[in-house]
């Protein structure tokens, strides 16, 4: 296959060499191509002729090349070399085996499709694959991070016990939230409309996500859910298996009135430090059904 490999080498805790990838894609059989996801040129370089877009990093880094092929309409399919922390997004898309072995069974893949979502508000559109969100966890991504090296597993226990520890005296807020046409205002402690089964520090709060089914599922935690969401939290940070506890919502169209409270798109966050957002403005996400192709290997 003729293959594009987009690289992030400073994805997750270590260093990746792009030039190991392309000598394995080589041995493989492949014709493969380099490109930085640092550097400019990844939408000239999506637009020569290739077979497969191969992303090497985490899941902004997938995201990044993600949007420019939905933006496209392109048919070329998306793979992953898992290389970030969480990788929520590479997980959910089935690329779990390590960067050897996907390369090795790449011949073996098949194209499928992956739903996408679409949201507009003063920024005009984007794209988002994992899900959207407000409340606790996009606080917590503005919020300052130590570093400190460790092991990936390490790193997300740490993630969840200081939101866990965050939980406790979080207050929820008054949000105006529309969900196929039903009135699901309230006040939250969280909530995310979600394509994807895992957010954050891989927080499994829609377990049965589908992301070719053309819808997503809508998680909300109220406040009179924190005893179950505190319960949640230390039950992962103890390393049990724990369902979340509260039932999503299946949702292709979603509205809500946005006055005050970032927003998280995928792992971005709106409005960003330094832009000026409007006090108050209306929000769709809707969700474009199998917009995106992926090359799944089973």
């Amino acid at each position: 296959m003729r293959i594009l490999l987009v690289h992030n080498r400073k994805a997750g805790s270590e260093e990746h060499e792009g030039e190991d990838f392309i000598k394995a894609l080589k041995r493989a059989g492949h014709k493969a191509t380099y490109q930085s996801s640092k550097k400019k040129g990844i939408t000239k370089a999506l637009k020569k002729k290739i077979d497969l877009v191969l992303v090497a990093g985490g899941d902004g880094t997938v995201s990044k090349v993600a949007r420019r092929l939905v933006a496209m309409d392109s048919e070329v399919p998306l793979a992953v070399l898992p290389l970030g922390t969480a990788n929520n997004f590479a997980r959910s898309l089935g690329f779990c085996l390590s960067p050897k072995e996907l390369i090795e069974q790449l011949n073996d893949g098949k194209c499928d499709t992956f739903d996408v979502g679409l949201a507009r508000g003063p920024w005009g559109k984007r794209y988002f694959f994992e899900g959207a969100g407000a409340g606790l966890f996009a606080d917590y991504l503005r919020a300052p991070k130590r570093d400190e090296s460790t092991s990936k597993a390490e790193a997300m226990r740490s993630h969840v016990k200081e939101l866990r520890r965050r939980l406790q005296t979080y207050r929820a807020r008054q949000w105006e939230i529309e969900v196929e046409g039903s009135d699901l205002s309230g006040r939250y402690l969280l909530w995310h409309a979600m394509n994807i089964r895992s957010v954050g520090p891989v927080l499994t709060l829609a377990a049965d996500a589908k992301t070719n089914d053309g819808s997503f599922d809508f998680v909300g935690a109220r406040e009179e859910d924190r005893a179950l969401l505190l319960d949640y939290f230390d039950a992962r940070v103890a390393g049990k298996r724990r369902k979340f506890p509260l039932r999503p919502k299946r949702l292709t169209k979603m509205r809500l009135r946005w006055t005050k409270w970032p927003l998280h798109f995928d792992d971005e966050l709106w409005p960003a430090e330094d832009e000026k957002p409007p006090k108050q403005c209306e929000i769709e996400l809707i969700v474009k059904n199998a917009a995106l192709r992926i090359w799944r290997i089973e």
